[in-house]
């Protein structure tokens, strides 16, 4: 086993340039030889001039540890790179949504009141749609239990009873449309409080600078 007095192998040049390398042993022993000792290739190496001068130094080459800590550093490096390149895409894409917000605001309104006076006569509509939709169903409601009465008179023969049945199941049916059309409004009529509160707040910000 070869063990240097210092962390290098020297290199001598003599004036033929030949290499000489030199090293010292476990044992204190200096050596001279043309081809590097065997655990060179891990070590620092000084090469010197034929006067003993240092010419120049080559690093150890890193050991694996090094060479993992490295890759880890340059994994780092990578993430670190796409996270700021996703934040300026999502930055540019927040200014761009900013701008056709403000584009659409100009457009369709001039002021806020335009807007409060826009979602009123949205609702007044729905709401209208809404009332008409509820008193169809009471009348349906009507007429389902009129059929129901009809229905328990024992008196009703088998060919009046189909048509009974027959019937009450439609307006079963014509109900159920009905709820489920009135559900719909109801949630427009949501949807258009909703949409108008966000236009008057956006467009507040828009006169004020914030939004441009």
């Amino acid at each position: 086993m070869l063990a240097l007095l210092v962390p290098l192998v020297a290199l001598l040049l003599p004036p033929a340039d030949a290499r000489i390398y030199r090293w010292t042993d476990d044992a204190g022993v200096v050596h001279y030889s043309t081809t590097p000792p065997p655990s060179a290739a891990d070590r620092e190496l000084r090469i010197l001039d034929n006067e003993g001068r240092q010419r120049q130094v080559r690093p150890a080459p890193p050991t694996a540890e090094e060479r993992e800590r490295a890759a880890q550093q340059r994994e780092r490096e990578r993430l670190e790179a796409e996270r700021r390149e996703r934040e300026q895409a999502q930055r540019q894409s927040e200014a761009v949504a900013l701008e056709r917000r403000a584009r659409q605001l100009r457009a369709a309104y001039a002021d806020v009141d335009e807007i409060r006076q826009q979602r009123d006569r949205r609702l007044e509509m729905v709401e209208t749609t809404l009332m008409l939709s509820e008193r169809q169903e009471a009348t349906l409601q009507s007429e389902l239990e009129r059929i129901a009465a009809q229905m328990r008179n024992s008196q009703v023969d088998e060919r009046t009873m189909a048509r009974y049945r027959e019937e009450f199941a439609d307006l079963e049916s014509r109900i159920q449309r009905e709820w489920a059309f009135q559900r719909r409004q109801r949630e427009m009529l949501a949807e258009i409080k909703a949409s108008a509160e966000e236009d008057m707040r956006d467009f507040e910000r828009l006169v004020n600078g914030e939004l441009r």
